[in-house]
């Protein structure tokens, strides 16, 4: 970091009179605290609490210290001998506290114990940390603790940490601690953090994205001997599936896999798109792309530039599944006689287009386009002369042995209704959600993808549910909602009707900042202002009427009335009216309470789910 230009922008903030929020010296905590949980610097054999105001103890500490040395590897919680009278070489640190000693990064007291039940105190960790940084004892003059602790602070190790010498740190402290460190400079005036092999930018910070990136490995796909290519023990890993923290057992076969040996972590993504060849990429030899149902997708490796080449496995007309990595490209492909899939979705639109079979002949077929639940589309032929299909409806595609079959669900999975998400929106009335659960938000045309923590406190009324699917645990995996979230609408200000023909009404409404028209079948509102408008094109297929209240205090994520708090939206629309226009603006530029008056316009309450979409600021009289 930056400290002298920081501390210069600092003084100037104080010297002039602004409204402007003082200037933080302070490093961001939540990157230190991401960069030192994904190192593993925190972690102890005898599973420390992860709450961070929890006190540290000294044998926990000891393997922290380990964790963050060069000696992180060659260390095991094993000895042969009994150093202190209260660490018998059973003890479940007695290898880490050994090596601790060993190495000058700690001491026992005077009566040949070591207390390491005991909490940690700020200076017994200022102690450890400064020998990390290859200083001696005889580097101090006086007292040695006096000199360390001096150092701590003219090196700025004490960022984020407000602990006195013979405080207790807590796991926050530790995080802070450890990560001034790894940005901190040796005695020799190395970076810390480099000499254990981590990158640090030119603001003198450890980027967590840049640490997970550069120290990723792969792709591997999970298929014959996988494991033979990951070159750490699996059982100790770390595992993300998907985004989401997961488990070795959670990942499946032709999973796509990375790994970081230095991270000693596993991220696994579980995304297939199946579907029929309509091009390859212009190179025969080495093909870099593949497009499938209107959708181009970049060949990433050798294997699967090879599948596609010419004289591979696949060519157009194939029906195939492909296996998409961490950037949504390809890594691998699958016939369908590989894998037979079943897919579930609502089908978008029909229409007819022209194809070639498998045996490369064209011909003039019906098809659809289909979305599933986790928000991808897919075309896929089928016979019109035998069955027939419309937009909305839930279509089930099984391909087996290389054949596919589209039906409709005649009945759809529904669960029971009026069901409820958890408030961190895990749960669903009785059901978890899976870990990698893929939910979708639909409406007349319209989806979303979303989180489950979007859904937190949503109530789900009959007919919430249009379909959704459960694995062996019982778990939910895939969740398909009937206009649950508000999220497929766009809002922003009705402005009236404009006119009417024998097409429709023509309304005209603002959109971000901009005037635009659509029709629709009926009027829209007996009033003009804020709403909520389901767009196809250039029709409004459904409009929302939002609820009003006025804004007597405002955050950056929410508004309080006079009794509750309100989330808003990610793209709340904000608008300052003076009585006949509506120009755009951002709420921080009409949060003074006392020069506008505020009226913030939601679609539900946020324990249901909702949120504020418009805000519109008026001066105050």
């Amino acid at each position: 970091m930056q400290r002298k230009l920081l501390m210069v922008i600092l003084i100037a903030a104080v010297l002039v009179t602004t409204v402007y929020p003082s200037v933080s010296v302070k490093a961001d905590s939540s990157n230190a605290q991401k960069v030192i949980n994904e190192l593993g610097i925190m972690n102890t054999d005898k599973g420390s609490s992860n709450a961070q105001s929890a006190n540290v103890s000294r044998a926990e500490f000891a393997q922290m210290l380990i964790n963050l040395s060069a000696k992180k590897d060659y260390v095991t919680a094993k000895t042969n001998v009994s150093l202190f009278g209260d660490v018998k070489k059973t003890y479940w640190a007695a290898g880490y506290i050994q090596a601790a000693v060993e190495a000058g990064y700690m001491s026992g007291y005077i009566n040949g114990s070591f207390k390491p039940s005991s909490a940690v105190t700020l200076k017994q960790a200022v102690y450890g940390v400064i020998k990390l940084l290859g200083y001696t004892d005889g580097d101090f003059t006086g007292n040695v603790y006096t000199g360390m602790m001096n150092l701590y602070t003219t090196k700025n190790l004490n960022e984020n940490i407000s602990k006195t010498t013979n405080q207790s740190l807590t796991r926050n402290d530790c995080i802070n601690l450890f990560y001034n460190i790894l940005t901190g400079t040796t005695k020799e005036g190395k970076v810390y953090g480099e000499t254990l092999g981590y990158k640090v930018d030119t603001n003198g910070e450890i980027n967590y994205l840049t640490l997970v990136n550069s120290s990723m490995k792969g792709p591997v796909v999970v298929k014959d001997n996988w494991k033979e290519k990951i070159p750490f023990a699996l059982a100790q890993a770390k595992y993300y599936k998907d985004g989401k923290a997961s488990s070795l057992t959670a990942i499946d076969q032709y999973d796509v896999l990375y790994y970081s040996t230095k991270l000693k972590t596993v991220w696994a993504y579980d995304n297939k798109i199946t579907g029929t060849i309509q091009s390859v990429g212009t190179e025969t030899l080495s093909p870099d792309q593949v497009t499938i149902a209107g959708t181009q997708y970049t060949l990433s490796t050798v294997e699967a530039k090879e599948q596609f080449a010419a004289g591979g496995s696949f060519g157009k007309g194939d029906v195939v599944t492909l296996l998409l990595g961490k950037d949504n490209t390809v890594v691998y492909a699958l016939s369908v006689n590989e894998l037979n899939v079943s897919l579930t979705g609502i089908i978008l639109s029909t229409g007819n287009h022209t194809a070639a079979d498998a045996d490369g002949n064209y011909k003039y077929t019906a098809y659809m386009t289909v979305v599933d639940a986790g928000g991808s589309t897919f075309e896929q032929d089928y016979d019109d002369t035998k069955v027939s299909f419309m937009a909305g409806q839930l279509v089930s595609i099984t391909y087996t042995d290389g054949i596919s079959t589209v039906e409709i669900c005649k009945s759809a999975n529904t669960l029971l209704t009026d069901l409820t998400f958890s408030a961190d929106g895990l749960t669903l009335g009785n059901y978890e959600l899976a870990a990698d659960v893929k939910i979708l938000d639909y409406s007349n045309g319209a989806y979303v993808a979303l989180y489950p923590s979007r859904l937190g406190g949503t109530l789900l009324g009959t007919g919430g549910v249009i379909y959704y699917e459960l694995n062996a645990s019982n778990e939910i995996t895939e969740l398909i909602l009937n206009n649950a979230s508000g999220d497929l609408y766009q809002y922003g200000i009705y402005l009236g009707v404009t006119g009417s023909n024998s097409s429709g009404i023509t309304s005209q409404y603002i959109l971000n900042g901009k005037t635009s028209a659509a029709t629709s079948t009926k009027v829209l509102s007996d009033s003009t202002g804020p709403v909520g408008l389901m767009l196809n094109g250039t029709v409004i297929s459904s409009a929302l009427k939002l609820q009003s209240t006025s804004v007597k205090a405002a955050g950056t994520t929410y508004i309080q009335d006079s009794s509750m708090k309100y989330l808003l939206s990610d793209n709340v629309q904000v608008y300052f009216y003076d009585g006949i226009n509506y120009t755009q603006a951002t709420l921080s530029q009409v949060s003074d309470l006392t020069r506008y008056k505020l009226t913030a316009y939601y679609d539900k309450t946020t324990a249901l789910g909702g949120r504020v979409r418009v805000i519109i600021a008026q001066k105050t009289n």
